[in-house]
């Protein structure tokens, strides 16, 4: 260029120095603007975006991978996908508390992002590496944050776009290990493609890729004669860390470390044919060769198209000109290395045909490797026009600002559903031509616009088609004033509503598709779910747990008022105990009931700060029912069982009232009556946790000869039960009715207990009536005698009869184990065994020589017949503390 020119091109190109200046500053500190300006617009819009459809498996994935990393060994084993991301992200969850469903969906939305900001952060840092040039660092950063389908899928994905983000990392750290050379470095880049392998399994190549530029590089050594020591401890320190940093982040193949290849197997052909359009056709699972290739095509910007396709040309032409030097540890080869990252995973699924569906969201991985290439495209087209006119260059850069600008433009145009950006390539309208919002993340705002449109009314919700899951998921990101007052069902046909107008029509266009369609909404002002509250609120309950329980016919109504969001949370219980075992279906006769478990999204409805649910059951007899709600894999939230067969409810209404028209024989945790041959227990009022646990009783035999064989070694006959077995909850009280065997029963022992914990309560009742008279008669004579000790209990002594006295007398009156020893006059008088001792010890329990009757407890215990001298007797709990201890008391003669 001669010197006429150039003074024609300065005057041309001529910049204020102030704007120079930003410009330089602006490029040098690029990257921390950048991310800075998109961490802030990422905060501000992260509330913007839906549920996706994959949610689930991916909350799955994190929370058993994290059970088993706290050593719940069987918790679900996924070894299909790995845990790397998702483990953070169910400890978030963990920290905000599952039922916070907007939290901990927001969370996931916003970490997400912070991660696909990383991989930017990690384009500008390779470029910059691979260039030393900070401008197309900032270019090839900026073509990675601004796909707009990269963009929105980096709030909702938490599979493919951590992937992405992850393969740039590893991109990165192996250009940092060649160019250093050191075991330290291939080792952290043994690590970050390990966790890169975990979060997809493709990333394999990535290690392959590594262990195949070593073996060029250690082929090289030996032909050099030096440096092949140093490769091999390379590959060995990469190798080793790619394989442990797998291991240690995949919980679910702990103990089949060969998961790794059936996940493989498994993932290559993924067992799923998913209709989808894709150019005017709908394809199933078999996808054409150039089904990927095509995606990419029509949705990348055409900022990113030019630079790449230039990119890739002058890294296969460089390669191909100096191909000695490209398999080397160079520059060259490394553009190679980016290319066949780019290229080669797309020829392996087509030769494996591999399952793909849902656009190319599966490869957008490829996206990582062509933004380094873009950059080399730019570089190579910019060097190109340096001995060109300055005008050419000053339309280049223009030209790409235009494009990335445009870029801009089009995503806040579509926002928030950048994910269905399609470029020039494609007609502005695509309706009938490709899949369009396939994660069905419009529903949110569709809901968002319901609530907003009728902001004081309760509104059921249904979709066309199969759309109500997709709404339901939507609805739990959603603010809970608005959640609590939307329900949503796939049918209303069994509603009984008045209507409320015309249903409104919600419809948003994006390149001509509707994101979301007719709604068929309703305002729930005469429903079912009223009528249901208004016959329940008319009635008694027959259960008062979580929520009250109703009987009306064959239908279940339960209650809840007030209602909290979290009382609608979790998986309702019921399960159906019929009056014959043989009208049950086959699958369930061998459990002996049927389970009709629930959700409360289906068969429930909120309104008026009212939480109403409607179950109909099974048209055979049915006994009773048990029913609660619990949190899968967690604690039941509340549980109670109710009795609806009219026959035994009014059996037990008949023993209720035969026992409480006597006294109890016990009073404790429940009131213990007796009836011939019929124990009834009786509490009012009655709570759900009074009929927890297990009920003791042991039956006592006047011979021991009447026992069934297997118990007569024991001495009783063991009839624990569970109060759903032989009880019923009655008007707000509990009621058990309970038969005793035929043989002559001395005495009972009955309570109830928490197996493997404590002891609710425990009381033995003497049925012998030939005992409970003489103790009857004992008592009597004590009441005209003066007691000779008074403590725990007054004792008597009518001749050679101690009498003990407690009234009244409480359950814990007859525990533990009562002290008795005798002093003679003359310890010759003494059994043998005694006689060192100087007493005759007679320490007994209750049940031995005791009897409660009208309140009282009574113990009639006959001393030796020796001259006795004095008495000592107290209660103790053996191992424990001493109850009470009476002074010795002279007996005399």
């Amino acid at each position: 260029m001669n010197g006429a020119n150039r003074e024609a091109a300065a005057s041309v190109l001529y910049i204020p120095r102030f704007a120079r200046g930003a410009a330089r500053f602006a490029v040098r500190n690029g990257a921390p603007i950048v991310l800075a300006l998109f961490l802030a617009v990422g905060l501000a819009v992260v509330d913007d975006y839906g549920v996706p459809g994959d949610l689930g498996l991916q909350l799955g994935i994190g929370r058993s991978a994290l059970e088993r990393i706290q050593g719940n060994q069987d918790a679900p084993k996924d070894t299909n996908h790995g845990a790397a991301f998702e483990i953070p992200l169910a400890v978030v969850e963990r920290v905000l508390g599952v039922e916070n469903t907007r939290a901990v969906y927001l969370a996931r939305h916003a970490l997400t992002h912070a991660f696909f900001l990383a991989g930017g952060f990690f384009a500008w840092l390779l470029t910059y590496r691979m260039f030393g040039s900070r401008l197309l660092a900032l270019f090839a950063m900026l073509l990675f944050l601004l796909h707009p389908r990269l963009y929105a899928h980096s709030f909702v994905n938490s599979k493919d776009l951590p992937f992405l983000s992850m393969f740039m990392v590893s991109l990165y750290l192996i250009h940092r290990a060649f160019r250093r050379d050191t075991v330290w470095a291939f080792a952290l880049c043994g690590a970050g493609v390990g966790l890169l392998a975990n979060i997809r399994i493709l990333g394999v190549m990535p290690f392959a890729a590594v262990l195949g530029m070593l073996a060029l590089d250690l082929l090289h050594a030996i032909r050099r004669g030096n440096g092949a020591r140093r490769v091999l401890a390379n590959g060995a320190a990469f190798s080793l860390a790619a394989v442990l940093t797998l291991y240690a982040t995949w919980p679910q193949i702990w103990d089949n470390p060969m998961g790794i290849v059936e996940s493989f197997q498994y993932l290559s052909r993924y067992p799923l044919d998913v209709p989808e359009l894709f150019m005017g056709d709908a394809i199933g699972r078999a996808k054409p060769p150039h089904y990927v290739p095509t995606w990419i095509l029509i949705t990348t910007p055409p900022a990113a198209l030019v630079p790449i396709a230039a990119g890739i040309a002058c890294a296969i032409y460089a390669g191909a000109a100096r191909w000695r030097e490209a398999i080397r540890n160079t520059d060259a080869r490394f553009a190679l290395l980016l290319v066949g990252f780019a290229v080669l995973p797309v020829l392996v699924i087509i030769v494996l045909d591999s399952t793909l569906y849902n656009g190319w969201r599966h490869m957008f991985f490829l996206y990582a490797p062509l933004c380094p290439l873009a950059a080399l495209g730019a570089r190579r087209t910019w060097a190109a026009l340096s001995d060109r006119n300055p005008r050419y260059r000053l339309a280049l850069g223009a030209l790409a600002a235009v494009g990335i600008a445009a870029v801009v433009v089009q995503m806040v145009r579509l926002h928030p559903y950048q994910s269905d950006y399609f470029n020039l390539l494609v007609n502005r309208n695509v309706a009938g031509q490709y899949v369009v919002d396939y994660w069905d993340l419009s529903r949110r705002d569709a809901l968002e616009w319901l609530a907003a449109t009728y902001p004081d009314q309760y509104l059921i919700v249904r979709g066309e088609a199969a759309s109500g899951w997709d709404l339901h998921r939507n609805l739990f990101i959603m603010p809970e004033e608005d959640r609590f007052r939307m329900y949503v069902r796939d049918d209303l046909s069994h509603f009984h509503i008045a209507e409320s107008g015309e249903n409104p029509v919600w419809t948003r266009e994006v390149y001509g598709v509707p994101m979301v369609a007719v709604m068929d909404t309703r305002a729930a002002t005469e429903s079912a779910y009223r009528a249901a509250y208004e016959t329940a609120a008319a009635s008694k309950p027959i259960a008062e747990s979580g929520f009250d329980v109703y009987l009306d016919g064959d239908t279940l109504i339960y209650v809840k008022e007030p209602c909290a969001a979290a009382d609608a949370e979790g998986r309702f219980l019921l399960s159906v105990f019929p009056i014959d075992a043989d009208d049950l279906p086959e699958p369930w006769r061998d459990a002996g009931h049927r389970s009709l478990n629930f959700e409360f999204r289906l068969h429930g409805a909120v309104f008026d700060g009212k939480c109403v649910i409607m179950r109909t059951l099974p048209d055979f007899p049915i006994g009773a029912i048990e029913t609660g709600q619990y949190v899968p894999g967690e604690d039941a939230l509340w549980k109670v069982t109710a009795v609806t067969d009219p026959v035994r409810l009014a059996a037990y209404r008949q023993a209720r009232e035969t026992a409480t028209a006597r006294e109890p024989v016990a009073e404790s945790g429940f009131d213990v009556y007796l009836d011939g041959k019929t124990l009834t227990y009786v509490k009012e009022p009655c709570a759900a946790a009074d009929a927890d646990g297990r009920f003791l009783l042991s039956v006592f035999p006047n011979d021991a000869n009447d026992l069934p064989p297997e118990f007569r070694a024991l001495g009783h006959e063991s009839l624990n039960f569970d109060f759903d077995e032989y009880g019923a909850a009655l008007d707000g009280g509990c009621v058990i009715a309970r038969t005793l065997p035929d043989f002559p029963v001395g005495a009972i022992e009955t309570g109830q207990y928490v197996p493997g914990g404590d002891t609710l309560w425990n009381v033995t009742i003497h049925t012998d009536p030939n005992r409970l008279k003489a103790h009857r008669q004992a008592h009597e004579t004590a009441m005209a005698l003066k007691p000779v000790a008074e403590s725990g209990f007054d004792v008597y002594l009518d001749g050679e009869t101690l009498i003990y006295v407690k009234d009244p007398c409480a359950a814990e009156d007859a525990r533990g184990r009562f002290l008795l020893s005798v002093f003679p006059n003359d310890a010759d008088d003494l059994p043998p065994e005694f006689r060192a001792l100087g007493h005759e010890s007679l320490n007994f329990n209750f049940e031995e020589f005791g009897a409660v009757f009208d309140g009282k407890c009574v113990i009639v215990r006959t001393l030796p017949d020796y001259p006795i001298a004095a008495i000592e007797t107290g209660q103790w709990i053996p191992g424990g503390e001493r109850l009470w201890m009476a002074n010795r008391f002279s007996v005399g003669e």
